[in-house]
């Protein structure tokens, strides 16, 4: 049988350690308990399928027919928005829809990125539908005013204001005045094109 491990968090590590030496329970033992409640929990997307199916509105075919769909939609909007993003003059630049991109740190791990966007003379140019697969997205308004549109709902940001974009999230956004500066965090990174 092949060992696995799971990689886990430093706060996670010593909170076994503590139950550890508070039951005498191996961390396995604590580990398999733990997982076994929480896997026992429902997701909210099993919720939601159990709730359709029982009232007859969707069967669980058509749920995973529109599943698979859903995921090659996302898949395609994902290909889309790299093919979006154009190499700018300057080193690990990007332009995409009304915005400079720069990346300013990717950690070498690549599980941590830092850029920063800004505007110039785009002002109401909207990026495509962009969606990121493995990838969190937060997005610091520094300054000026900025669109985001996220699965369809629409807000308008000032400085100091954020947002969060989970996962396979659409999402688009716009400068709204020329002077809209926004701190970017991605984790992991995003891959943009060369």
């Amino acid at each position: 049988m092949k060992v696995q491990h799971l990689v886990l968090d430093p706060d996670v590590h010593r909170l076994l350690k503590e139950r550890k030496a508070k039951t005498g329970l191996t961390v396995k033992e604590i580990g398999n308990s733990a997982l076994r409640m929480a896997l026992g929990v429902p997701t909210k997307e099993e919720l939601l399928l159990e709730k359709l199916v029982a009232s007859g509105k969707l069967t669980r075919e058509e749920y995973e027919r529109a599943r698979a769909e859903a995921e090659k939609e996302a898949q395609a909007l994902q290909v889309r928005a790299l093919e979006a993003a154009v190499p700018g003059r300057a080193p690990r630049t990007w332009t995409i829809g009304g915005w400079t991109v720069r990346e300013i740190y990717r950690s070498p791990d690549r599980q941590l990125q830092i850029g920063e966007q800004w505007t110039e003379g785009g002002k109401g140019v909207s990026t495509p539908v962009l969606v990121h697969d493995a990838s969190h997205l937060w997005a610091v308004v520094l300054a000026g005013k900025v669109q985001v549109v996220i699965e369809g709902e629409e807000r308008v940001l000032g400085p100091g204001e954020a947002v969060h974009v989970p996962p396979g999230t659409p999402h688009r956004t716009a400068p709204l005045t020329n002077d809209a500066q926004v701190l970017l965090l991605a984790s992991p990174e995003v891959e943009l094109p060369e």
